[in-house]
């Protein structure tokens, strides 16, 4: 909105930010300056320590990022000007002053327990609000001390040399006593308005704060006491170790003279300001009214690379960690990091492995450059977002060179591109798994993992790739052949904490912070997770409610048995916030928590991360029964409460989209999902709801990427489908989401419009068509009865001639047929009486007897059709010696394929029933047989682990292939390049059909997979298993598309209809079920088989 104030290195404005209705201030540093390396490598490690300080008098750092166009702080905006501004208009009375260092001396104190140290105080960043209360802002150069990696741009000289300590200016060692220098000086600046040496060279400045003493503060101000003077000098010694030992003594000294002053020579009309601290508290007693000391525990989130100083328990894996990124090899330069849920392995790399890695633990680490990112929706737009936080040229999109090089090469010309001569980027993608759970589009996903394998492999990269990935995932990379070798090697599993790594855990963050823990609480909370694997989020948020309940510094077991111990405080808070909310509060909490979650396809449910401006419009009601013609919506006010409750308690994060900078919000750990049970309850409720929700959203999403383009729009079925659901559902839909609904709806209504327009056009051409034929009839007619009535007469004797021949002959034929026709019904009499005695292979030979007349009786073609379709033998196939398992028919449908448990196979001419060939070669019963696309060789799989090809005609072997023990299945692809086997296992294997090698792996059912059928376009292919479940796959990705659920027992058989939509199922439940394939939704149900279906078919 407006410039506020620029400088050397950037300028401030004032701003809004509309989705929080909020002012706030922008820092913006140059590029000249926020582009160098140094500044690049140290911008967000600095910032994150800044942002997670919490004091009511220091400025709330909201957000940050960097870009090549520069650095961007987004702070809290406060309407009072800076302490600057307000020394123009004279110095401060004695009180106010005190209150001033008083609240600095609170904030730095916060600070430098946090091992921060400001580096840059003067009147400039300390702001002031209506009230005259000082805010400290500007940490953006600070120090972390405790940090064990130096963070600092450089050893040059930071500060403003009016304010700086002697030992920044000698580049010595920078402590906490350095910010006391600069307070003091500042102290003296507010009492005079005068900086101590003013008028002075840069040089002469730099030496008089190196040698001289401050001047007396009484050449300013004689009215003011000595002992001021002896404060002030004190706290500004050249010597470090002689100053006031941390900034409450200072604050407590300088409040004791000015009381004293009062008390000996009070002053008319001074205005009365309450102090913060009184003259005759120690330090100690200071401490005390001081803000609690930073709760060491983090909740249920990751611990994050500022939070390294809290992190315990876990050297052993670091050291190892470091050690498989020091390994040399083809693949060394990637490192997946493996872990159920709640084992700690974001934690574990962010908190201890990038730190060490800053320490210089691999030679030439603390030189690396290093982003992290999460894959959400669009993978590609967050690698992008990831790198433009060290890229400095802003010409060239990286997008567009990440996705469009060939042979997915994008990744490293991109990295080369960005990097300076002799560095490294290490890349850290959290949460791999997203990439599996999120994002739909299957070419997306496989350029995504080619260009990160091509990107780490290829020779002389200067990348390198840790992801870290839930274990219940682990197969999903695995699906893609390369990748999944390369997962295989490069895998570091994170194990539960042993006994002595768990106590530091819990003891080690509460030492640091001078907590204490009673002996019996560290061994209650110990037994508790004994066994409980993928519990630590619910140990830090134990510790967490532990350190609110706190007496003084000390944590009890009372307080830990009253929040229901580590497995019931995380739920217990949970209820206790939600049964804390209004009606219309818990239902938008419902609505929330719903939105929030991403439904797991055979795994556990996954958090997910939402705009908030998604939220902000969401139906209060939510009780369904929508229509698209409107919504009922929420005030934003009323989910923000929400969100507010729930996040003060730390069950939900929020942070900014790394693209759009649009704030978010998500479950703070999936341990949320897995252990609150309301939260379970509302999921198991919604499930179908959320999935077709989750497709509107999706479809939502594209269209407003699209720029509203009406071809994204939903139509027919999808339309219908989506109509239907609103008027039952329970859950509500937002601004985006019911704009998308009704411009779909009005779309397909102005459509139909259309279509009714362009039908009654043509009926109209229609009707005056047949108007103008009707009349050109009548005027013909007219003319070819006048035609006849001329040449009727000439032609009438003639006629009656050749009449009566005609009459001869066609009462001959009349009797032929009658004759012919009466022997066509006797045939079909005697086909019908063989019919009612089932012996049907008669009554075929008589009923196709009786249909030789051509345009026979309709009886007896209609005995022709029931002897065709009855039940009954039409051949025998006689010529195995034990139980046939399997039958093909040919696709020429000339012949038809069986295999046995005698371990043979045999083709059979379907017309006569006569053996025309035997394969013989397998030693155990075979289970399945197939014909290849063309009919030319035929597939055998058996009990064992052997599948057999052969030549259709010759019988000739042609290559044998070693499975997994138990082929159930087997099948050619469309192309016959490959072939398929289904096995005991529940794993489905891609082989070569030439060389036998494994090609791919589908990996999802639980139990043995039955039956597999491939869809007329050679694409996908469906599986049915014992598990229940039947699945669809992507036959060049090995990824499952859906899974239909419903049936109650083990799925047996599976047919696909010719146009490829519907499947047929047969399971032992006794049931067959139709499905449709785009939607994975039941579409009927058949009963009545007293025993297992175990096979089904689709008539021509």
């Amino acid at each position: 909105r407006e410039l506020i104030g620029a400088g050397g290195f950037g300028a401030v404005y004032r701003a809004f930010q509309p989705v929080i209705e909020r002012e706030v201030a922008i820092k913006i540093i140059l590029p000249q300056y926020a582009n160098q390396p140094d500044f690049i490598r140290r911008f967000e490690a600095e910032a994150q320590v800044v942002a997670r300080l919490e004091h009511f008098y220091i400025v709330p750092l909201y957000d940050f990022w960097r870009d090549p166009n520069g650095a961007y702080l987004v702070m809290r905006w406060l309407r009072g000007g800076n302490l600057r501004a307000s020394l123009q208009n004279g110095p401060w009375e004695l009180d106010a002053a005190a209150r001033l260092l008083e609240q600095l001396a609170a904030a730095l104190a916060v600070a430098h327990r946090n091992g921060v140290i400001h580096r840059d105080l003067k009147p400039d960043n300390i702001l002031l609000d209506e009230d005259s209360n000082a805010y400290l802002a500007d940490f953006g150069i600070a120090k972390d001390l405790l940090a064990a990696v130096d963070i600092s741009v450089s050893e040059a000289v930071i500060g403003s040399p009016a304010y700086l300590s002697p030992e920044q200016i000698k580049n010595g060692p920078i402590t906490a006593r350095s910010d006391i220098y600069s307070l003091g000086i500042v102290l003296y600046e507010t009492l005079t308005g005068h900086k101590p040496f003013e008028d002075e060279s840069a040089a002469e400045l730099l030496f008089k704060q190196l040698s001289r003493p401050l001047p007396s503060i009484r050449l300013h101000k004689p009215e003011l006491p000595e002992t001021i003077d002896s404060v002030i000098q004190r706290a500004t010694s050249k010597d470090p170790d002689d100053r006031y030992p941390d900034t409450l003594s200072l604050a407590a000294a300088f409040r004791q003279v000015v009381t004293l002053f009062r008390r000996m020579a009070p002053h008319e009309g001074v205005v009365n300001i309450t102090p913060i601290f009184d003259e005759d508290m120690t330090t100690e007693q200071l401490a005390d009214i001081m803000p609690a000391p930073e709760n060491p525990y983090k909740g249920l989130r990751a611990f994050q690379e500022a939070d390294a100083s809290d992190f315990f328990g876990r050297q052993a894996l670091i050291e190892r960690l470091v050690g498989r990124l020091n390994e040399k090899g083809h693949a060394s330069r990637f490192l997946a990091v493996i872990g159920p849920s709640g084992s700690g392995k974001s934690s574990v790399v962010k908190a201890g492995l990038l730190p060490a890695l800053r320490k210089n633990a691999l030679h030439g680490s603390n030189a690396w450059f290093m982003v992290e990112m999460f894959p959400g929706m669009r993978p590609f737009e967050e690698l992008e977002a990831a790198l433009l936080r060290i890229a400095t040229d802003p010409a060239h999109s990286l997008y567009e060179a990440l996705t469009s090089s060939a042979e997915d090469q994008g990744l490293l010309r991109v990295v080369e591109r960005l990097l300076p001569a002799g560095t490294e980027l290490l890349l850290l993608i959290d949460q791999f798994e997203e990439l599996f759970t999120l994002v739909e589009s299957e070419d997306e996903r496989v350029h995504f993992l080619r260009s990160l394998l091509v990107a780490v492999s290829a020779p002389g990269s200067r990348l390198r790739v840790i992801v870290t990935l839930r274990a219940d995932f682990y197969d999903r990379p695995l699906l893609y052949p390369e990748f999944g070798e390369l997962m295989r090697a490069r895998t570091e599993v994170v194990l539960p904490l042993l006994a002595n790594e768990l106590e530091q855990a819990i003891v080690g963050p509460a030492k640091r912070s001078s907590l204490q823990l009673e002996p019996a609480l560290v061994a209650a909370i110990m037994n508790d997770l004994h066994d409980q694997p993928g519990a630590l989020p619910l140990l830090q948020y134990a510790l967490t409610e532990l350190f609110e309940r706190r007496q003084n510094y000390m944590l009890t077991l009372n307080a830990y048995q009253d929040i229901g111990g580590v497995l019931g405080a995380l739920a217990r808070r949970a209820d206790d916030l939600y049964e804390g909310l209004s009606p219309a509060g818990q239902q938008a909490a419902r609505q929330l928590f719903l939105r929030l979650v991403t439904l797991g396809e055979g795994t556990e449910d996954t958090r997910r991360r939402v705009r908030q401006a998604e939220l902000a419009s969401i139906g209060e009601d939510g009780a369904g029964g929508g229509t698209l013609g409107g919504i009922n919506r929420a005030t934003n006010g009323l989910m923000q409460s929400v969100m507010d409750a729930f996040g003060k308690y730390r069950l939900l994060t929020f942070d900014r989209d790394p693209v759009t900078r649009e704030p978010t919000v998500e479950v703070a750990h999936e341990a949320l999902i897995r252990i609150w049970m309301r939260l379970r309850e509302w999921l198991d409720e919604s499930r179908e709801d959320l999935r077709l929700h989750r497709r509107l959203t999706t479809a939502a999403d594209e269209w407003l990427t699209a720029q509203n383009d009406p071809s994204f729009l939903a139509t027919g079925a999808r339309l219908q489908q989506f109509q239907e659901w609103l008027r039952s559902t329970r859950l509500s839909l937002n601004e985006q989401e019911m704009s998308y609904l009704n411009a779909s709806l009005a779309e397909y209504q102005a459509l139909q419009a259309q279509e009714e327009e362009r039908q009654a056009h043509e009926d109209e051409l229609e009707r005056r068509s047949r108007d103008r034929l009707r009349a050109l009839v009548i005027v013909l007619l007219g003319a070819v009865i006048g035609a006849l009535a001329l040449t009727g007469l000439a032609l009438s004797q003639r006629q009656s001639a050749e009449e009566n021949a005609e009459n001869l002959a066609t009462a001959v034929a009349v009797s032929d047929r009658s004759a012919a026709e009466a022997n066509s019904l006797a045939l079909a009499a005697s086909a019908q009486r063989a019919l009612s005695t089932s012996d049907t292979g008669l009554a075929i030979v008589l009923a196709l007897e009786a249909n030789r007349l051509t345009d026979a009786p309709v009886q007896a073609q209609r005995v022709l059709a029931e002897a065709a379709y009855a039940p009954g033998t039409r051949l025998r196939f006689i010529g195995h010696s034990n139980f046939v398992n399997s039958v093909a028919v040919s696709p020429d449908g000339r012949w038809v394929l069986s295999g046995s448990q005698d371990g043979t196979l045999i083709l059979w001419d379907i017309q006569t029933g006569e053996e025309i060939r035997r394969f013989e070669g397998n030693t155990t019963q075979v289970n399945a047989a197939a014909f290849s696309p063309d009919g030319s060789m035929v597939l055998s799989g058996a009990s064992s682990t052997l599948m057999i090809l052969w030549d259709t005609t010759t019988g000739e072997e042609l290559h044998r292939y070693l499975g997994a023990s138990g082929v159930q299945d087997v099948a050619f692809t469309v192309d016959a390049e490959n072939i398929l086997s289904a096995s005991g296992d529940g794993i489905i294997r891609m082989y070569d059909l030439e060389d036998g090698f494994e090609v791919r792996r589908f990996i999802g059912h639980q139990r043995p997979v039955y039956e597999m059928v491939m869809s007329p376009d050679g694409r996908t292919f469906l599986s049915a298993s014992a598990d229940g479940t039947i699945r669809l796959w992507g036959i060049n990705t090995g990824f499952a598309f859906a899974i239909f659920q419903g049936h109650e027992g083990s799925v047996l058989s599976l047919a696909i209809s010719p146009d490829g939509r519907t499947v047929l199922s047969g399971s032992s439940d006794n049931s067959m079920r139709l499905w449709d394939i785009q939607n994975g939704r039941e579409l009927l149900r058949f009963f009545g088989h007293s025993g297992p279906v175990t096979g089904v078919a689709f008539s021509p």
